[in-house]
């Protein structure tokens, strides 16, 4: 028994002290300060479990509203580190912006950091008077795994039936910075000679709130099937292919294979608004972008698909700093115009 429970307490102080070592402070972003013309407060919401922030530029001239769900492999970072980046958004899109600091894996894995972006949605829709926006023009957007989230949350969004029971609007469009969108396969593409570890950390943590299924993420042998998208839209000559497709056959772990964790393995994306995406040739994730902005398509939804090939995983965060980051600033901010007038 004692052994048991050192056993125990020893496997705790590890997964705490890899979450902390991965929680370490961005000083960077932490530096970077808000945009000068766009003011802010901090609000708690559903009982004060919900942390956000609202951003109004001084010049508004859209009256829909952004709700922007922060990256950070979903355990790592906080609204606090994207404030400059969030509010340079709402300068540029002149909307009334809200961030998430949705509540963080592992202490709150999945479903809750998707269940706070979906209530902040609501709590949005409901709150359009206060707020001053229209409940109609909602634009879901985030960044990495926050791009996981916001596209999750938006499918979440149509497919609640009792949302249009109460006649909640849809969401008007969705914007995707180098999203994570599944978990299916890691050996293909973009994924090769890469470094994963930290990456099926996160997805471990987030849908198990631990590491016990962090050597299930990417490995396709979870399936009992081939997703949808995957013998669609995916080059039938990637490397892999045919060795993914026969271990495809065999059973699959919760959650890893569920369409609210990875977007991605939607079988039918009917119904999903206007979707912006930014993929990053560099980037590990690269082709979970592509994918979805291919599988969207397919499907007869507008998709506005956008590489970069210089830039780097998280690079947009710079927006006040970087040209770069800018150009893509002024790009989505196009998108959000067109799409929310």
């Amino acid at each position: 028994k004692q052994w048991y429970q050192r056993r125990v307490r020893v496997r705790y102080l590890n997964l705490v002290s890899d979450v902390e070592a991965l929680r370490a402070p961005n000083y960077l972003t932490l530096l970077l300060k808000p945009h000068p013309e766009v003011a802010y407060e901090k609000l708690q919401i559903k009982d004060d479990t919900i942390n956000i922030i609202i951003y109004r530029p001084k010049v508004i001239k859209n009256d829909g509203v952004i709700v922007y769900a922060h990256g950070g492999g979903w355990v790592m970072f906080t609204a606090r580190m994207f404030h400059s980046a969030v509010s340079w958004i709402a300068y540029q899109c002149q909307m009334v912006t809200i961030s998430v600091d949705y509540r963080r894996p592992p202490e709150h894995p999945f479903p809750t950091p998707l269940l706070d972006v979906h209530y902040t949605v609501l709590w949005a829709q409901l709150n359009a008077q206060k707020l001053g926006i229209d409940p109609s023009k909602v634009v879901l957007m985030g960044d990495s795994s926050g791009g996981n989230l916001a596209a999750a949350a938006t499918t979440l969004h149509r497919d609640d039936l009792e949302l249009e029971k109460h006649n909640f609007p849809p969401i008007r469009a969705q914007v995707l910075i180098y999203p994570v969108m599944q978990s299916y396969n890691y050996h293909t593409g973009s994924y090769l000679d890469k470094d994963l570890t930290n990456l099926r950390k996160y997805v471990s943590y987030y849908l198990a709130g631990d590491l016990s299924i962090t050597s299930l993420a990417g490995d396709s042998a979870r399936y009992s099937g081939i997703p949808t998208y995957w013998s669609t839209v995916v080059d039938p000559d990637s490397p892999g292919k045919e060795l993914e497709i026969q271990r495809a056959l065999e059973s699959s772990a919760s959650n890893l294979n569920n369409v609210y964790c990875f977007p991605l393995l939607e079988c039918d994306p009917a119904g999903l608004p206007p979707t912006y995406v930014l993929a990053l040739t560099r980037d590990a994730i690269r082709d979970d972008a592509a994918h979805y902005a291919a599988w969207l398509r397919h499907c007869g939804v507008h998709v506005c698909y956008e590489e970069e090939g210089q830039a780097n995983h998280g690079f947009m965060f710079l927006y006040g700093t970087d040209e770069l980051a800018r150009k893509y600033l002024n790009h989505l901010a196009s998108f959000v115009h067109r799409h929310v007038a």
